[in-house]
């Protein structure tokens, strides 16, 4: 996990460089939001959207000083912190902390965390239009709207201390979290013009390593401290949250994350050396709860 380690410094360092010129500077009017902004953006996530992204552009023949990915890996980074600071809004979760500082609510208010939102939302849109390419455009606009991430929210808000399926939840976690991850990658293979079988794969492999990473998010809600989690740990089962280990048991909710990793890992055999970062990166998921 040594040249991991190394990859994601080196992703993360170039995204946030990309995030720092792209993002309207404090000092610019009205200052408070885009305080806000920066704020949420630079609250130290560990940048896993980026990191997939750039390894699939290299593994499928891209060169990582490319300008383009970079673009594409601030713009995920935007859209992502957009969906946390909203996240965590008292309309929705009602959290107190996240990555171990106060949410974007408690440390400006709650009428600027919604407008803070909008804004990275907006601005990440108008990000990826310097990539010339609609079609990415159009992926992250489907992975973000009611048939993704906002449809996944909307059935979680709904399914909150109800008795829910297994389907369920998996349609929550599918759309809520795996949406974007997916489209992390799918965009990857997109810029690098993967051909239409490559693209098919490297989806089966998002999907599955997308809906781990909830999974395993669902099992270190209930294991970890706030803490060690950076945002209010066992706020799921507080809130009466449609979660894998409340539906199946935390012993079943591990296996079935390995047993996800272990198929994402042989979706993407066919890319040989050139998808070991990948692999890494999906298996450092499930690192996280052993």
């Amino acid at each position: 996990m040594s040249d991991l380690k190394e990859y994601s410094k080196k992703v993360s360092h170039v995204t946030d460089a990309t995030l720092d010129k792209v993002l309207p500077a404090e000092t610019t009017y009205p200052d408070s939001i885009h305080r806000l902004m920066r704020y949420s953006t630079f609250a130290g996530g560990k940048r896993i959207r980026p990191c997939l992204l750039m390894a699939t552009y290299e593994a499928c023949g891209g060169n990582f000083e490319d300008e383009h990915p970079r673009l594409a890996s601030a713009a995920l980074e935007m859209f992502h912190t957009f969906s946390l600071i909203h996240d965590d809004l008292p309309c929705m979760d009602d959290d107190d902390f996240r990555r171990g500082k106060p949410t974007a609510h408690r440390a400006f208010n709650e009428a600027l965390a919604v407008l803070g939102g909008d804004a990275l939302c907006i601005a990440a849109f108008e990000v990826l239009t310097r990539t010339g390419r609609v079609d990415i455009i159009a992926e992250i606009a489907g992975a973000l709207g009611t048939r993704g991430m906002l449809g996944g929210q909307v059935v979680d808000l709904e399914s909150e201390g109800k008795e829910v399926t297994r389907e369920v939840v998996e349609y929550i976690h599918l759309n809520k979290t795996a949406a974007l991850i997916c489209s992390s990658i799918r965009i990857g293979a997109m810029l690098a013009n993967a051909s239409q079988e490559v693209l098919d794969k490297l989806t089966s492999f998002g999907k599955r390593v997308g809906l781990a990473f909830q999974v395993a998010d669902d099992i270190l809600d209930e294991e970890s401290t706030t803490e060690q989690l950076g945002k209010d740990a066992g706020s799921d089962r507080e809130n009466g949250k449609a979660t894998f280990p409340a539906i199946c048991g935390m012993e079943q909710s591990k296996k079935y994350a390995q047993q996800l990793i272990d198929q994402a890992c042989s979706d993407i055999e066919f890319l040989g050396e050139k998808g070991q970062l990948l692999s890494d990166l999906a298996r450092y998921i499930i690192t996280r709860i052993s």
